[in-house]
């Protein structure tokens, strides 16, 4: 995981004299990267494919044959 910390000490000691540098050091975190924002737009959605897979598993084999319509 990398530390915040070192992040802005590396902007803090850029060789390029940029004003802004230090402001912008947040944006070259790993959790705002593209992948992480994917991974955390659907937080329970493989939880609840599972549960739900789980469920027409019992469901298919609890009921028996004549009842079904």
């Amino acid at each position: 995981m990398v530390d915040p910390i070192k992040i802005i000490e590396n902007a803090k000691r850029s060789t390029v004299k940029d004003p802004w540098a230090r402001r912008e050091a947040w944006r070259n975190h790993p959790s705002f990267s593209k992948m992480s924002q994917l991974r955390g737009m659907f937080p329970g959605l493989g939880i609840a494919s599972g549960l739900f897979a789980v469920y027409l598993v019992y469901d298919h084999f609890s009921h028996s044959k004549a009842n079904k319509h």
